[in-house]
């Protein structure tokens, strides 16, 4: 039997191939090889007063109204206020508390949620009072180790890849509660349901009616 010159190449170059594949690695989902992890975080506020008295400064209030600000946003459970042992019947530490209920009953906010303690402190030395509350953060994987993510050398993505895509996600998700579980499903609309369903007895399209001033127009 005779071949051809290009008949041999042909088959030189596929036992060639053929030889050198090697099965390659397959990789998870991206989603799953950069998770986003949610942990618990405490978010603390320190206020110095003085065992006399002296009202909390301008500044020191729009710190408060921020940091309260925050804790409707995003805390988790109660807003606790510790005040040192060693100023605990200090006028300092009353005043700091009076103001921040009383911006807490200007935000809205429950003021059953504040919970008091105290905490050791040694006489005479400066202790604050200490405001803070449980939050959730989302912590994305470190990125920063990517290397070129060309070189495979196969057909598969680096182990890396979608790194950053996680990582702003985790930046940009508002509350890290909603990479744990979905919302809670809201209740029906029963007037809009018994409408649709008469429609559907007769017959009629349950769709709602589209204006026809709304148009939508493509160019090529």
């Amino acid at each position: 039997m005779k071949y051809s010159i290009l008949t041999a190449c042909l088959l030189s170059a596929g036992l060639g191939l053929s030889a050198c594949a090697t099965p390659s690695q397959t990789f998870a989902p991206s989603h799953l090889r950069n998770s986003v992890n949610v942990a618990e975080s405490i978010e603390r506020l320190e206020l110095y007063t003085r065992p006399d008295g002296m009202e909390l400064s301008a500044r020191d209030k729009l710190a408060v109204a921020q940091f309260l600000d925050g804790y409707a946003r995003s805390g988790d459970g109660n807003l606790y206020i510790n005040r040192p042992a060693s100023a605990m019947s200090g006028l300092g530490t009353q005043q700091a508390e009076a103001v921040i209920r009383g911006l807490m009953a200007q935000g809205g906010l429950n003021p059953g949620a504040i919970k008091t303690g105290q905490y050791a402190s040694r006489p005479g030395a400066p202790a604050p009072v200490i405001v803070s509350y449980r939050t959730l953060r989302a912590i994305p994987q470190d990125c920063r180790e990517m290397g070129n993510l060309t070189r495979t050398f196969s057909n598969q993505p680096r182990a890396n890849f979608g790194c950053f895509q996680a990582a702003n996600l985790a930046a940009m998700v508002t509350d890290p509660r909603q990479l744990l579980e979905p919302y809670a499903t809201g209740q029906p609309n029963a007037q809009r349901r018994q409408v649709v369903y008469d429609k559907y007895i007769q017959g009629e399209p349950t769709a709602a009616q589209i204006n026809p001033d709304q148009r939508i127009e493509a160019s090529e």
